[in-house]
């Protein structure tokens, strides 16, 4: 249920309450003050308050002919109740009529598909304006599973017109409430792509307290705060950085950047490039890179190894060469079969 709503209705719920102890004390003291014989009870003067609040139509069972102003207190009791009616039936009413319900519905819905994952990717921010944006059509061509948090309900219900359903959480990424919606908690990453670098370092530190062990990415414009947001383990990225290189590589090797573009741009092409970490168990520890089946993965390519504590990085590996544990091939594929290397190899 929306926040407003609630408090909405707890006021609802307190102005009735506040209402009815001061019809039940009232009528109490004023049979009290005209020294009625017998005098009126409390229960009598709880009955006669609801009774008046409600309207039912029941007869008085006190006589307020014989305390003078008994009548004007009835009267006043009377529209004070059905002030409150009238505010609850508006609110009531707003949240049918102004789409509130189908809200409470499509929250629930993004809170049962979100308590399913595991090892998911958490995205904050997602603004046309920023990478936010970028990194979720990204997210969304490659089928990685995700949970987008943006306090724009109208962006988030734009995007899944546009992209189809996915689960977000609606709120602010810098409140820790939100970030469990999303359940960093059970995350492998969170990605950081808020307009201000003070948000970013915000969620930076409040998923490092939720999640010590989660991997870390943030987009960051100013230079001041990227040795902050390292030194909490994040993983940070200048889009005006890479945009300006990104330029200057069109410059000097414009075919190399047309290449790249085409494969990340072009809707035709599923081809992507990946990193694969090797666990322990994977079934390629302790075997010749020769010994992969390329035939069983679409245009699969080993672009690199990077093994652990090891500054120096393999590229184009030697069939000969012995995969271990830790170990990061870089690979070049379509989704499809990145996925399945993954779950066969991984």
């Amino acid at each position: 249920m929306p926040n407003d709503l609630r408090k909405k209705i707890y006021l609802t719920g307190i102005f009735m309450l506040a209402v009815t102890i001061i019809g039940t004390t009232g009528y109490y003291l004023l049979g009290q003050l005209s020294q009625q014989d017998p005098p009126w009870r409390l229960g009598d003067s709880f009955y006669m308050t609801i009774i008046t609040i409600t309207t039912v139509g029941f007869g008085e069972i006190i006589d307020l002919s014989l305390v003078p102003g008994a009548r004007l207190f009835t009267i006043f009791i009377l529209f004070s109740g059905l002030g409150v009616a009238a505010y609850f039936v508006s609110t009531l009413t707003a949240f049918l009529v102004e789409g509130e319900l189908t809200n409470v519905f499509w929250r629930k819905k993004m809170e049962t598909q979100i308590n399913k994952l595991g090892g998911h990717i958490v995205l904050c921010g997602a603004k046309r304006v920023g990478a936010g944006y970028y990194i979720f059509k990204e997210l969304c061509l490659t089928g990685v599973s995700f949970v987008l948090i943006d306090s724009d309900v109208s962006l988030i219900k734009n995007l899944q017109n546009q992209f189809g359903n996915f689960p977000a959480v609606v709120g602010d990424a810098t409140h820790a409430d939100y970030l469990q919606k999303a359940g960093v908690k059970k995350a492998r990453s969170v990605v950081s792509a808020l307009n201000d670098d003070k948000d970013n370092l915000c969620v930076v530190v409040t998923c490092k307290q939720l999640n010590p062990e989660i991997k870390l990415f943030s987009s960051c414009s100013d230079s001041e705060f990227v040795s902050k947001l390292e030194l909490l383990g994040a993983e940070v990225v200048m889009p005006n950085s890479i945009g300006g290189l990104r330029i200057a590589s069109q410059i000097v090797r414009p075919r190399v950047v047309r290449y790249l573009d085409l494969m990340i741009r072009d809707k035709n092409c599923v081809v992507r490039i990946e990193d694969i970490t090797l666990s322990k168990k994977s079934s390629l520890v302790g075997k010749q890179a020769g010994d992969i089946n390329f035939s069983d993965f679409t245009q699969l390519l080993i672009l690199a190894l990077i093994r652990p504590n090891n500054p120096l990085t393999v590229y184009n590996p030697k069939r000969s060469m012995i995969m271990e544990a830790g170990d990061t091939l870089v690979l070049q594929a379509d989704v499809k079969s990145l996925e399945r290397f993954r779950q066969y190899h991984g």
